[in-house]
């Protein structure tokens, strides 16, 4: 065989073997594609009949996936154009989910009282979503999964509806967040007394003194019922 017939035959089975790794990549993409099609379809329970909220009539919906008109807690939306609409509240609330629970995730522990606040802008989030007509059924069983997960930390049911889930969550950030700010403060003030050996010196003294003054009392008392005492056996004799 020629050096120019071995290339050639060098260079065909090259072809032909990128050729089969290009099929069988393409075939286990498919595959994979049909096997997550299947594993959706499985954790789906809504979307594979609808594929919109438009093409879900709300008198075949379960309670839980019917809209709700809600007061939501005064200061939840700061400017008036935020809650106008069921448009605007949805994309404030989502805005507010994105930069607590996926932009400052790693705070979230740090920031507990900041974490349930905003839990409700999930519940308003998963709210106005049902009043989207172009909202996706699956992205709407995906979002109440999520609901129901954060509901779970105040043991909040899951057949509770969003405005007394919202009220909860909201209600329970504000106390958190004033037993937080109280907790700064104080150690603000320790972190200053501990700088400042003045201070500190100060408390010492003034921690002593009150001690001197207890046992100061207990003493006054101790003399006092000893005087009581004598004066009570000498009305006796």
């Amino acid at each position: 065989m020629s050096y120019a017939e071995d290339y050639k035959k060098k260079k065909y089975l090259r072809y032909f073997f990128t050729s089969l790794l290009i099929i069988f990549i393409f075939s286990l993409v498919e595959v994979n594609s049909s096997l997550n099609a299947e594993e959706k379809k499985k954790d789906c329970q809504y979307c594979n009949k609808y594929e919109r909220m438009e093409d879900w009539p709300i008198s075949e919906r379960p309670k839980e996936f019917i809209y709700e008109e809600i007061n939501y807690p005064e200061g939840m939306y700061k400017r008036k154009i935020d809650a106008k609409t069921s448009k605007n509240r949805k994309a404030y609330a989502g805005k507010k989910v994105y930069e607590r629970f996926v932009k400052n995730k790693t705070g979230l522990n740090k920031n507990q009282h900041l974490m349930i606040r905003d839990m409700a802008y999930f519940e308003a989030l998963y709210n106005e979503t049902l009043n989207d007509p172009r909202a996706k059924v699956e992205s709407v069983e995906g979002l109440k999964k999520g609901r129901e997960a954060m509901r779970m930390s105040l043991k909040i049911s899951p057949k509770a509806s969003s405005s007394e889930a919202i009220l909860k969550f909201w209600a329970t950030g504000k106390m958190l967040t004033k037993a937080h700010k109280l907790n700064k403060k104080k150690k603000k003030k320790k972190q200053k007394e501990a700088v400042n050996p003045d201070i500190a010196e100060r408390a010492a003294v003034l921690a002593n003194l009150k001690k001197q003054i207890a046992l100061a009392k207990v003493n006054a008392q101790r003399a006092a019922t000893i005087e009581a005492q004598k004066k009570i056996a000498e009305v006796k004799e």
